[in-house]
């Protein structure tokens, strides 16, 4: 396999970090017997320009941007995270619990903390979550931060840059509380409050461009799959990604993230993209 290059959008939250992939990518050459290169675009948006320029033959990305970046590049889903036994998460609408907000509708005319407008737990779900409940979200908050990580996201909402803010969280069972949400990995000492939990959202994926020969998806895949069974392996993974497994994408993993896409152009809360 020749050169390759393996995109992350870095992210502050435990996991993420520029040095965790550095050490990655020297991990995947030594299996690929190939140079792998890791590079950091600053956003979605500039990781979507670099798979248009077919600069970057691999990348780490949510649901939501695949599924519109597929509108105008050849992108092939391989690998989907796993964490906590599942494949899945929500998104969580959540305020600090020391504020005296107790529901959406207490959020009017309020500043809310979005991620990206591509992120499906950390703006594209809940939004949609919002216009269900007959509220029109372009009227019904008085500011709209983009903070492009969730990390800044949860930072916002309890040093009262935002109201409210929009993450990702694991849905609990009843009775208990929810984990592995933006708020407990970045602020763990802080009590959150949550709004609204969202639908079933599927896992970030590892991506491959779909210009590349479909037997070095192949290979790629099964290098990371390789570390998921070996302790070194998994210590890289969870450094890089924040998950310790991966397991091949099924089919119809995307299909409600395009279902949510689609309704939300029709309702016009996507007419950026």
């Amino acid at each position: 396999m020749p050169s390759i290059t393996l995109a992350v959008v870095p992210s502050a939250t435990p996991g993420d970090s520029r040095a965790a992939l550095v050490e990655l990518c020297t991990e995947l050459g030594k299996l690929l017997d190939a140079q792998v290169r890791c590079i950091h675009p600053e956003s979605y948006t500039d990781l979507t320009s670099e798979l248009e320029k077919d600069r970057v033959q691999f990348a780490w990305m949510p649901p939501a941007l695949l599924v519109m970046g597929r509108e105008h590049i050849q992108l092939r889903a391989l690998l989907s995270a796993e964490r906590y036994g599942s494949t899945e998460y929500c998104g969580a609408l959540f305020v600090d619990a020391e504020r005296s907000i107790r529901t959406i509708e207490d959020l009017r005319g309020k500043t809310i903390a979005w991620v990206d407008q591509t992120s499906a737990a950390g703006y594209l779900y809940p939004r949609l979550a919002i216009a269900a409940q007959g509220l029109d979200p372009d009227r019904f908050f008085g500011r709209e931060l983009f903070l492009r990580s969730h990390a800044e996201v949860v930072r916002a909402v309890f040093d009262g840059r935002a109201d409210a803010g929009a993450t990702y969280a694991q849905r609990p069972t009843e009775g208990e509380r929810v984990r592995g949400a933006g708020f407990t990995d970045v602020a763990p000492d802080r009590k959150a409050r949550v709004l609204g939990l969202t639908g079933a959202i599927p896992n970030d994926l590892i991506v491959g461009h779909g210009l590349l020969p479909k037997p070095e998806h192949r290979i790629f895949g099964n290098a990371i799959l390789t570390l998921c069974e070996r302790d070194d392996g998994r210590r890289l993974l969870y450094n890089a990604f924040h998950t310790e497994r991966f397991v091949v994408t099924p089919r119809t993993t995307l299909e409600g993230v395009w279902d949510q896409v689609r309704l939300a152009r029709m309702h016009g809360l996507l007419t950026h993209l």
